[in-house]
């Protein structure tokens, strides 16, 4: 077995690579029939078990040709067919006959459908086959329905296939009103059109059907060209009549078109139930009758869906008289399916070819004809309609309480289409339902069933009227109740009205009425399928039915607050305190952070109360979580709209009743004249007012209030550690809902209030389920019951989840997908519709309605894509206010730097068609929207004078203008065609809009989820556009900024390595000058990469349109870099020449002395050679020599003057301090001082702030003071290293720098302080580091003559001239001695050049590896505050808060040092000896090609070290001419050197390494800190307030300043004016006050205008922001008494710490730091 599987696998592969579908037949054929034995074959029952395994596994992944064999039905019936099939894929021959196959496959799989039903019929009494043969028609039957449902390309839909989700989205005729050019596009046109309304989807033909016409002229003109003139009159006549079809052979049997009520019937023949109830809600809109019983097309069976009727809703006002009294009754939105009504069944006896009898229900029923059921004459319609005959329809009179009115009460008509005598069963049902039973009868057409009919109706207690057909006057009957009306030749208008007369007179008596609800029994008994009856359905009801037993248990007032008890008074309390958060006022006595403090503890409090009540789940709230948690998607679908029927149920009645009694108090309120004038009355009113609106508001219970519920108990649970985490599940629900196409709150429109946790985690979970998808948001905004909801419910089929009785409250949100054929074109896979609460509602406006308005406006305006602003009628002032709200929140979102665009869709405003009027009526509108602007211009501080220098406006474009939705008077007038046909334009237009909106502005769910939340934080302050952060454009800037110190450190580093290398060549003299055009050549293809991966970066990255704002600036700022990079390399290079330039004398005579030594030094090694010599012999000989040659060099060179640095100081102290008394005196008495200290009283001038003089300084100040001094110190220290380290000599422009650098940094620590530095301490300080700076002048020029001076220069070189003077006289033995001198050489300069490498190397690790150091400014100040908080050490934090510069550099030397000195990781000693590897490699392979270059050419040892040192040159500081002395020895054989070269340089190697074992970060010329400090500084500037540190990366930034998180001010030692009480606010709170900040005793400005305080305020960008880091708040608590005594001040009074502070853990900041 195992040989044949590895056989079949190789089989596969070979496949695969040619062709998939064959691959995974040859897979499944194998599956099937391997086999271990060889001459056995597989059992059908193991086949079984294979194709079950492969199916279930293997099936989603099947290619479609490949499913379509495998996984048809009833495959594994015919082993030999299935395996002969894919036997012919494996071999590619199946194509040609595939697509047959699958039709017959379909074809049969209908048949067993069919088959199948038949054999679940309910055991029912069956009715009497009518006369004709049935049993041998229905295959007929049957065989023409599978035909129909092929030709509507319908088949994978069949039987109850089609859901919602299969038509819920946006496809390509979305895009544009067009004709079905093919019968398999009819449905989806159908569904497309009754979507929007559009009462002309019965008419729906293909295109191809209108050439009909085209076709007929095409004939007639062909014919009469044909035709040749004739005389034989009578001929020509003859033939026009004669009919005889048969004798013509040409004529061919043409297919009619899909009859429209066929295409109706076949859908909801293939909908499943929850599309059948959306079938008929959106047919009832448009006036149509709806299916009641409908037999099944393949069995007979007859089915009474009432499930699909459950959601249908009529309105209508019932007259009810009282003797002489009249009352009219309302009835909104009732669920028509509910209502007890009379019914009238009208059905037909016989064929009537004159008469029509759904034509005159349409007459009876609609004063305009409209053809509620479809008839004869209709468009469109044939004698070969298939699916209507013994179909029941029902439709409804709905009254108007006019007096034109046909009937004065709801009465329900129903249609049986076909002959009556066809279909007993459902005569029967509808005899026993009715209240009227009419009967259009044809006695010529009479027989023995009919008759019996008849005699049927006659004998029952229920009223009867007979149309006679063929009849015109008849006299009357014996009954009252069996009624008679003649037709022929009668005036149509008189019938109807007769009929209806009649009608109304029968049921004026005691008639019974029924619901649909109540014929449920009656349709049990006649053997009728019912859909409700379902399994799923059932127990969706039952669970439902249990839910609402838990609410009737209490009233209608007090249930929310019972059993909805987080989301009431205690959420709205929340809400409360949660917005005073962040609109705090002074409260004089109690400082901002006191009272947020406070409030902090009191939402704490109100989330532990819902805690306490949520601990315990009620009843209601654990059965509905159960239910959504556990049960199917189906069951589950049932179960909410179960529960929204009866939730609705319970409440509409009530509502209805407060909301007339609600209007009849608004109308008084209104008709009070003078408001003023009788204020009580007014009074009384309002209150009165009040009480119905919270009466509403109780009384209103919804799905949505269920599912806030959750969101409040996900919120209160939320707030505490849980140890069980279920309730992170709870989003998970709202996430399903949404994605199957519900509604989710967005918005609470009860407490006007985003719940943003619960809205963030349901985005999360959503992301989690549908992949992190783009999404175009539309939002939907206009006054109150103008038919926002309706317009987008025919725009996108959205049902939003509204309460009974009621407006939209707060925004909801609703997901469409977009069809994955037009992702591609629109670039987005979902619509996120957002539906708003209607501006002024009614209930809304006794509170602070405009300010609700503006909050809502401006949060779907920021948040949508696009706006609709929806406005109805011609009303001014209801314009105004909707146009007023809009404009002013799309100025704010200009002013924060989004750009929504915007359609205004004109509502009602009647046929326009006059062009002029239209014009006329977009330049009204225009004009309005400019004057809106400039008064929202003026409210918002902007200048801008039109609309469309706000947003993208165009008058012409963007203005749509709407008919009537009725067509007629409401409520049996049918929905206007105009109306559909606009709603098409204007959902062409907005996803035309959607193709071009920018790529960065359509955001994904994981942004829009962060949008959210950005603009509703902006919101709850009371200045949006001084509040809001773009946290995208943050985080993309953040982005930015990491990448920026990528970019900047490749420069960098780069620049480093081409230093290293200019200065080895300048320092053998290869380079004499360096010249900027040299060196841009040099960074040139560097540079060029990172601009490369800088446009990359900006045109490829997800959020490239937001990041384009900066693209010019970094592009400048990285150009910046290069040019001082290259400025600073030449400085440095010029440098580096001047002082070998300097040198240049000396060298050429240490040359000279060197070259007359080589030469004596030869000379005498040629004398002693041939003499064996010992080693104290040849030492012996050459310190002879040696001598006489010192005593000669010495007595020649000239006597060297040495500088007197001590008077060079005295003299430059004197010129420097002149003006100063006594400066000789203090010069002198300074020599015996070896230190210096600060002393306070001597040194320090207080200065004036704020109107006083301050008569002390605080310890802090002093401290500050200290660091100062040690600051200056070490800045002059490292002065003199940098020049020690350059080997310079003494000058005395050095003294001069040392006194300038005091003078600067004395200048700059006083310019901020309440303090200034005396001329004594600058005395003082000077006298001092100058006399330290002397001392190291002396050793610095004595290091300097040293180096410099022949003679000290000669003695140090004695032993390497000894070494070539041995090499000499030992001749061919000397290659050893040779080697050794030249790796002697090596390994300094090895030493120092692994030294450099190392530094860049431990920067790149660092950079990479090290968490501070590898992202932006931000994250580096993130690791600074954990460090500090780990390390509790306040005088560091001292450092930090007033000295950062210093701070940053002690912070990264500690990181350096303790990364790579670690002893458990010694990392230094890996990048050491990492580094000489790369360098032993390198001089290895140097020696071997200076040797093969060497031997090609015949060279001496001379050549072989100009090659060895050529090839070292740019990475070793190894000078040829240090070789000198050994470039004449006699070394023939060259491969000898080599070996001798490879034997003494490993031990070099060893001695290095074991030196690195134990080397610290010291000899290390390129400080890594250094280095790294230069790179991370980025931007210096503190915030004036809280001294917090700039954050940006990027050095001279564009734009202002910023932090992310502020500190309280009593950091900065800040105290209450006039007190001795630190403050401890923060600033982002401040700026959202209406605190006040003293400049001075009579200069006070708001801090809301702190940019008018200065410079070093107007540069700064301080948002309102609640969201402080509690790490500020637990270092006041928690080092309160050392800021008590260093700013002498104390937390008392204003300044008193709130408690919370000092519950605030360090683990807990810590945490929050590392999470950001």
């Amino acid at each position: 077995m195992l040989k044949e599987m590895q056989k079949a696998h190789e089989g596969y592969l070979t496949l695969r690579d040619q062709d998939v579908s064959r691959a995974q037949a040859f897979l499944l054929l194998t599956g099937l029939t391997v086999t271990a034995a060889e001459f056995k074959d597989v059992s059908p029952e193991e086949k079984n078990k294979r194709f079950t395994f492969m199916k279930c596994h293997l099936g989603h992944l099947l290619s479609g040709e490949v499913a379509n064999v495998f996984m048809k039905p009833n495959a594994c019936d015919d082993w030999n067919a299935l395996e002969r099939d894919l036997n012919t894929l494996v071999k590619g021959e199946y194509e040609p006959s595939s697509s047959n196959l699958h039709k017959q496959d379909i074809k049969k799989e209908l048949r067993n459908v069919c088959q199948r039903a038949k054999q679940i019929t309910l055991p029912k009494p069956q009715p009497q086959a009518p006369p004709n043969d049935g049993k041998m028609s229905e295959g007929f039957k049957t065989q023409d329905f599978l035909n129909l449902i092929k030709r509507l390309g319908l088949e994978n839909y069949y039987p109850r296939k089609m859901g919602m989700a299969d038509f819920h989205v946006i496809d390509k005729t979305s895009l544009h009103d067009s004709q079905p050019s093919a019968e398999s596009e009819l449905p989806f046109h159908f569904l497309q059109k009754l979507l929007m309304l559009d009462y002309r989807v019965r008419y729906l033909v293909c295109k191809d059907d209108c050439k009909t016409k085209q076709e007929r002229t095409s004939a007639l003109n062909t014919s009469s060209e044909v035709n040749e003139p004739s005389d034989e009159t009578s001929d020509i006549y003859e033939d026009f009549l004669n009919d005889d079809e048969g004798t013509n052979e040409s004529v061919t049997p043409r297919q009619t078109h899909v009859h429209p009520m066929d295409i109706q019937m076949a859908i909801f023949n293939c909908a499943d139930d929850f599309m059948r109830q959306y079938l008929s809600t959106k047919l009832a809109f448009c006036q149509f009758a709806l299916p009641l019983l409908v037999p099944n097309p393949c069995t007979s069976q007859i089915e009474f869906p009432l499930w699909s009727l459950t959601q249908v809703k009529k309105s209508w006002q019932h007259v009810e008289k009282s003797g002489e009294e009249t009352s009219i009754k309302n009835y909104k939105n009732k669920l028509i399916y509910q209502a007890d009504t009379p019914v009238v069944s009208f059905t037909r006896i016989g064929n009537s070819p004159h008469s029509s009898k759904s034509k005159i229900l349409n007459a009876l029923l609609s004063k305009h004809k409209h053809n509620i059921f479809f008839h004869r004459d209709c468009r469109g319609s044939s004698k070969d309609c298939l699916l209507m005959n013994g179909v029941v329809e029902i439709s409804w009179y709905c009254p108007g309480g006019k007096d034109d009115d046909r009937f004065d009460s709801c009465i329900a008509f129903t249609n049986l289409h076909g002959d009556a005598r066809e279909h007993e069963q459902q005569v029967r049902f509808l005899q026993e339902i009715a209240s009227i039973n009419v009967v259009l009868f044809t006695t010529s057409d009479e027989n023995k069933i009919g008759k019996q009919i008849v005699s049927d109706f006659l004998k029952s207690p229920k009223p009867f009227v007979c149309l006679f057909t063929e009849k015109e006057n008849i006299a009357a009957g014996k009954s009252n109740l069996n009624i008679k009306i003649g037709m022929k030749n009668r005036n149509e208008a008189e019938l109807i009205d007769e009929l209806s007369t009649t009608i109304k007179d029968l049921l004026a008596g005691s008639n019974p009425t029924c619901s649909l609800e109540t014929c449920v029994e009656i349709a049990h008994q006649h053997g009728f399928l019912i859909d409700e009856d379902k399994e799923e359905c059932k127990q969706a009801k039952l669970m439902a039915q249990t839910v609402m037993a838990l609410f009737k248990e209490n009233n209608l007032l007090g249930m929310k607050e019972k059993l909805l008890p987080l989301q009431g008074e205690l959420w709205h309390k929340w809400c409360k305190k949660d917005k005073e958060l962040t609109r705090v006022q002074d409260k004089r006595k109690r400082s901002i952070e006191q009272h947020r403090s406070q409030i902090e503890s009191e939402k704490r409090a109100i989330r532990h109360d819902q805690i306490r009540r949520a601990s315990s789940l009620n009843d209601l709230m654990r059965s509905v979580l159960e239910i959504l948690q556990s049960h199917s998607e189906t069951t589950k679908k049932y179960f909410l709209q179960w529960l929204k029927v009866f939730m609705d149920d319970l409440s509409s009645d009530r509502l209805a009743e407060l909301r007339q009694k609600y209007h009849v108090l608004w109308s008084q309120l209104l008709e009070e004249t003078d408001p003023g004038e009788n204020g009580d009355s007014e009074n009384v009113l309002k209150s009165n007012l009040e009480t119905v609106s919270a009466e509403i508001t109780a009384s209103t219970i919804g799905l949505e209030h269920i599912l806030r519920e959750v969101a409040q108990i996900y919120e209160a649970l939320g707030t505490l550690p849980q140890e069980d985490q279920h309730f992170l599940e709870l989003p998970q629900i709202a996430a399903d809902l949404m994605a199957s196409g519900y509604p989710i709150e967005l918005m609470d429109g009860d407490a006007s209030y985003v719940p943003l946790k619960w809205v963030r985690a349901v985005f999360d979970k959503l992301t989690e389920k549908l992949g992190d998808k783009k999404v175009f948001v539309l939002s939907v905004l206009g006054i109150q019951s103008t038919g926002k909801s309706t317009l987008l419910n025919a725009m996108f089929g959205l049902q939003f989840s509204v309460s009974a009785g009621r407006c939209t409250r707060g925004a909801f949100m609703q997901l469409i997908k977009v069809d994955e054929n037009l992702q591609r074109s629109l670039h987005i896979d979902y619509i996120l519709v957002v539906d708003t609460e209607g501006l002024r509602a009614m209930e809304l406006t006794s509170k602070s309605t405009l300010n609700h308005d503006n909050e809502l406006a401006t949060f779907v305006i920021g948040l949508g894509n696009m706006t609709l602003i929806n406005i109805f009628g011609e009303n001014p002032s209801e314009m105004q206010d909707v146009l007023q709200i809009a404009v002013q929140a799309f100025l704010r979102m200009k002013q924060v730097k989004l750009s929504p665009s915007c359609l205004f869709v004109h509502q009602n405003v009647g046929e326009i068609t006059a062009k002029e009027q239209n014009m006329e009526g977009q330049r009204r509108l225009q004009q309005k929207l400019d004057e809106m602007t400039i008064t929202a211009a003026q409210q918002e501080f902007c200048d801008v004078n039109r609309f469309s220098d706000v947003i993208r406006f165009d008058v012409n474009t963007h203005i749509h203008y709407f008919a009537h939705l009725w067509e007629g008077d409401p409520p049996m007038a049918p929905p206007n065609p105009s109306y559909s046909q606009n709603v098409q334009e204007l959902k062409s237009k907005i996803l035309m809009a959607a193709t071009k909106e920018s790529k960065g502005s359509v955001l994904r769910l994981s942004e829009l989820r962060v949008r959210i939340g950005d603009l509703w934080k902006a919101l709850l302050n009371e200045n949006f556009v001084f509040s809001f952060k773009n946290t995208l454009e943050i985080a993309a800037y953040n982005r930015l900024e990491t990448m920026f110190n990528q970019w900047t450190w490749q420069l960098r580093s780069h620049m480093l390595e081409l230093q290293t290398k200019l200065n080895n060549r300048i320092k053998k003299r290869e380079i004499q000058h360096v010249t900027r055009r040299d060196l841009e050549e040099e960074v040139k293809d560097k540079y060029h990469a990172i601009m490369n991966d800088t446009e990359r970066f900006f045109t490829e990255d997800q959020n490239s349109e937001i990041l384009i704002q900066w693209k010019a600036s970094t592009e400048n700022k990285l150009n910046d870099l290069k040019e001082s990079l290259i400025d600073e390399t030449k400085r440095k290079s010029e440098e580096l020449i001047k002082l070998k330039k300097n040198q240049s004398k000396l060298v050429e005579k240490k040359s000279e002395y060197e070259n007359e030594l080589f030469k004596r030094s030869k000379e005498l090694a040629l004398r002693l050679k041939g003499e064996e010599l010992s080693e104290a012999a040849l030492e012996e000989n050459f310190d002879g020599l040696w001598k006489r040659w010192v005593y000669e060099v010495s007595s020649d060179a000239p006597s060297a003057e040495e500088p007197d640095i001590s008077m060079d100081v005295e003299n430059i102290l004197l010129q420097h301090f002149k003006q100063e008394p006594n400066i000789a005196e203090k010069i002198k008495s300074s020599s015996c001082k070896n230190s210096f200290s600060v002393d306070i009283s001597k040194h320090i001038v207080l200065k004036k702030t704020l109107g006083i003089f301050h008569k002390t300084l605080d310890n802090c100040d002093i401290k500050n003071i200290e660091q100062v001094t040690v600051h200056i110190i070490e800045l002059v220290k490292m002065n003199i290293d940098m020049k020690e380290q350059q080997r310079m000599d003494y000058n005395q422009s050095y003294i001069h720098e040392i006194l300038n650098e005091i003078r600067r940094e004395v200048d700059s620590a006083a310019k901020n302080s309440k303090y200034t530095f005396n001329n004594e301490y600058k005395i003082e300080l000077s006298l001092y580091l100058c006399k330290m700076a002397a001392e190291r002048f002396a050793d610095m020029h004595r290091a300097f003559k040293n180096a410099n001076d022949p003679t000290v220069y000669l003695g140090n070189k004695r032993d390497n001239f000894f070494k070539c003077f041995q090499i000499s006289c030992q001749g061919a033995t000397s290659i050893t001695t040779f080697a050794d001198f030249l790796c002697t050489k090596l390994s300094a300069a090895l030493r120092q050049a692994v030294y450099d490498k190392t530094a860049i190397d431990i920067v790149n690790e660092m950079r990479s590896n090290y968490s501070a150091f590898n992202g932006n400014r931000s994250k580096l100040e993130t690791s600074i505050l954990i460090s500090l908080a780990e390390e509790e050490n306040f005088e560091k934090y001292r450092q930090y808060i007033h000295f950062p510069r210093d701070f940053l550099k002690s912070f990264i030397k500690k990181c350096v040092d303790d990364y790579c000195l670690d002893k458990k990781n010694p990392r230094l000693k890996n990048f050491l000896n990492i580094s000489l590897d790369s360098f032993q490699t390198l001089v290895l392979s140097a020696i071997h090609d200076s040797t093969r270059v060497v031997k090609d050419k015949y060279g001496n040892v001379s050549l072989w070290l100009d090659e060895f040192c050529s090839r070292l040159g740019d990475y070793l500081d190894l000078p040829r001419s240090d070789l000198k002395s050994i470039e004449h020895q006699e070394i023939k054989d060259i491969e000898f050197l080599k070996e001798a070269m490879s034997k003494s340089f490993p031990p070099v190697l060893e001695n290095l390494k074991q030196e690195f074992a134990v080397v610290d970060m010291e000899p290390l010329k390129l400080k890594p800190h250094k280095i790294l400090f230069e790179q991370l500084c980025g931007c210096w500037e503190q915030c004036p307030f809280c001294k917090a540190l700039c954050i940006n990366t990027i050095p001279g930034h564009d734009g202002d300043h910023s932090v992310h998180f502020h500190r309280p001010q009593a950091l900065n030692g800040t105290q209450w004016y006039g007190t001795d009480q630190l403050v401890i606010e923060i600033c982002s709170s401040l700026v959202a006050s209406d605190y006040f900040m003293v400049l001075c005793e009579k200069n006070q400005i708001p801090y809301k205008n702190y940019r008018q305080a200065g410079p070093a305020y107007a540069n700064w960008s301080i948002t309102a922001d609640n969201s402080a880091q509690s790490y500020w708040k637990w270092f006041v608590s928690h080092f309160r008494s050392i800021l008590e005594q260093d700013y002498c001040a104390k937390f008392e009074g204003k300044g008193a710490i709130p408690p919370e502070w000092g519950q605030i853990e360090k683990k807990t900041v810590i945490s929050e730091l590392k999470q950001l």
